[in-house]
């Protein structure tokens, strides 16, 4: 279920631009000479609202500078104009100016060093605060510009795909445009008035032009392929779940009833006892619910251990996957829960009200 909901769940939920005013652009060939020619053109085209984009990496810290750390941690470099995508919230220092992507101001080199904001739990473990230096073993050298607010999170690779990374304990880094590392995903918001297949029709012509390579979709045929691709996949477990729910269904109707015609003297002192045929009913139905409640939570739990929590490490960072216990999710397991209840219930009230005490009691 989740894997089917996730792209409504997780996408939706962190994307800060309206899905269907966002163009994904994968551009295979971005080292193209003429892609700078094909990005100017496009943008003057007054079609788009900015060309951004992000990409995930890891940095190696030098052990002269930072403590011991020798393992590698997560940062994402991203593009100007990602802040219109997915606010960024800055809670010390600075996000990036226009000035911090630009390849004549940020070379890597110790008076021109690239800018990179930190996670909250980064900053923290390694001591940095902004204005600090940071040096890695590839001899690059960074200057941190803002620490960001705890559970920052950001998207893993593409938007559609509905991974989340949480980078308390990771990076974020000005791109500056290389050709030796491009971007592959590009986004751009839609200018007001223009309709989306009008420009994806003249961005394929533009790179037509150029002899790029792109492939143009707003974020919701996206998200909508994604979901399409998701059921066609599972509608065939999602089919044996239901015959299995059913199934279940049935014999826990069958298996209260048996339950209540097993203590059937006991329930028939009770009822000649004077109690009455409510109290009876909602003892056994609190017996009954008891025992489903403790299931469902049993399920749930080990639910969790194999989702891991929905947590994927990487690095140093953890990512929520397709794969984790979301609200939604565990709301749905709640209304097929008590779908499932209410049979038996219902069942339990229906044969308890043909019975009598005397019957009960005596037999025949």
């Amino acid at each position: 279920m989740q894997a089917v909901v996730n792209s409504n769940i997780s996408a939706n939920s962190e994307l800060d631009s309206n899905p269907k005013r966002t163009l994904h652009m994968l551009i295979q060939n971005e080292d193209s000479k003429y892609f700078s020619k094909f990005k100017e053109e496009l943008l003057n085209a007054n079609l788009v609202n900015g060309l951004t984009g992000w990409r995930n990496s890891d940095l190696t810290p030098d052990t002269r500078v930072i403590g011991d750390t020798e393992d590698d941690f997560d940062s994402v470099e991203l593009a100007k104009g990602c802040e219109n995508l997915k606010k960024i919230n800055v809670a010390t220092g600075r996000y990036f100016t226009d000035a911090d992507f630009r390849k004549e101001n940020a070379t890597g080199s110790k008076s021109k060093p690239f800018l990179m904001i930190l996670g909250s739990e980064f900053a923290n473990n390694q001591n940095l605060k902004v204005g600090d230096s940071y040096h890695d073993v590839n001899d690059k050298y960074y200057k941190v510009v803002g620490i960001l607010e705890p559970n920052s999170k950001w998207f893993y690779q593409t938007v559609s795909e509905g991974m989340i990374m949480v980078i308390d304990n990771a990076v974020m880094v000005a791109y500056v445009n290389d050709s030796e590392n491009p971007i592959m995903h590009y986004y751009s918001i839609l200018n007001d008035n223009v309709n989306s297949d009008d420009a994806i029709y003249k961005i394929n012509k533009i790179a037509k032009k150029y002899n790029i390579v792109v492939e143009a979709k707003t974020i919701s045929t996206e998200l909508n392929e994604t979901y399409s691709e998701s059921v066609s996949q599972d509608i065939s477990w999602v089919i044996f779940s239901l015959i299995i729910l059913v199934f279940v269904t049935i014999g826990t109707s069958i298996l209260i009833v048996s339950h209540m015609y097993m203590r059937k003297n006991e329930i028939g002192i009770r009822m000649a006892c004077g109690y009455s045929f409510k109290k009876v009913l909602l003892l056994l139905w609190g017996e009954f619910l008891v025992v489903s409640i403790l299931a469902f939570l049993s399920a749930l739990l080990i639910a969790y251990i194999s989702c891991s929590g929905g947590k994927e490490i990487i690095y140093s960072a953890y990512y929520f996957s397709s794969f984790h216990l979301s609200y939604g999710i565990v709301l749905i397991g709640i209304g097929i829960f008590l779908l499932m209840c209410i049979p038996s219930l219902l069942v339990l009230v229906f044969k308890l009200r043909k019975v009598q005490p005397k019957d009960l009691i005596g037999g025949k």
